[in-house]
């Protein structure tokens, strides 16, 4: 054994170190004839084995086939419920748009309406302060400077009892 792994070949193409095998008995003795029949039948037997294969693997595609049939029938549900949620959420979008935009321009009418009305009272009040003022600027000069009556030149007053 030691002559076989240091790769030590002798002679006619049998190893040193396995003198057992020289006198072993053969295990490959001569294989018998075989007839028509049997290899016939032997070949049925292959034959059956493999159309019963066939058709598992025909049974297990048939299967997956229907399995897709079925994927397909629910996403085309899917599908379909999908595009009516979309429809629906495009009125909606819509009438939310249109919502939107009378609400924006009734704040803007608003505010501007506001804003007129507070500036209109806003002159009112200084107009009426102004009128106040002017009246009472005019209550007060007059009795600021009192009005004496007009006496007459001395030569002229006509003579009172004398």
């Amino acid at each position: 054994m030691n002559n076989v792994l240091q790769g030590g070949w002798t002679g006619a193409g049998h190893l040193s170190g396995f003198d057992d095998i020289s006198s072993a008995k053969s295990d490959t003795d001569p294989m018998a004839d075989i007839t028509r029949e049997e290899l016939n039948a032997k070949l049925e037997t292959i034959e059956v084995k493999m159309d019963a294969r066939v058709e598992s693997v025909s049974a297990k595609i048939d299967g997956f086939l229907a399995a897709q049939a079925e994927r397909d029938k629910r996403l085309d549900t899917v599908l379909t419920q999908i595009g009516k949620d979309n429809s629906e959420t495009k009125s909606s979008i819509g009438s939310m748009k249109s919502t939107l935009i009378v609400t924006a321009i009734s704040t803007v009418l608003a505010i501007v309406l506001g804003v007129a009305g507070f500036n209109t009272a806003l002159t009112s009040n200084m107009l009426s302060a102004f009128q106040l003022g002017k009246s009472d600027q005019a209550a007060a000069s007059a009795v600021a400077t009192p009005q004496t009556p007009k006496a007459s030149p001395a030569g002229t007053a006509p003579d009172q009892h004398k």
